[in-house]
């Protein structure tokens, strides 16, 4: 099994703009975003150059009932909130374009 130090996890959640903080959203209203997917997080994260991979049949332990996966991240040495931030900033792009 690989490390997990040098990847970091990010999950659907974590973006979605109709969830609240303590449901598991990790950004601000500004930033957030509705009806995010893994797919989008995995291209939002490799327009921005990052390694990403999409892992199925993990559920997040706040909404174990829903299973969209997750995605992981090569972290390349940065914190998880900058990434967070950078990734949630492409993905409103992403929204806009589609």
């Amino acid at each position: 099994m690989r490390s997990r130090k040098p990847f970091l996890i990010f999950w659907p959640q974590y973006f979605d703009g109709k969830r609240s903080r303590s449901k598991g959203r990790r950004l601000s209203k500004k930033f957030a975003v509705d009806k995010v997917t893994t797919s989008d997080i995995a291209k939002a994260a490799k327009n921005l150059g990052y390694n990403a991979v999409i892992e199925q049949g993990y559920k997040y332990s706040k909404t174990w009932w829903d299973d969209p996966g997750r995605v992981v991240i090569d972290a390349k040495g940065k914190k998880k909130s900058k990434i967070l931030l950078e990734v949630a900033k492409e993905l409103r792009k992403i929204q806009t374009k589609s």
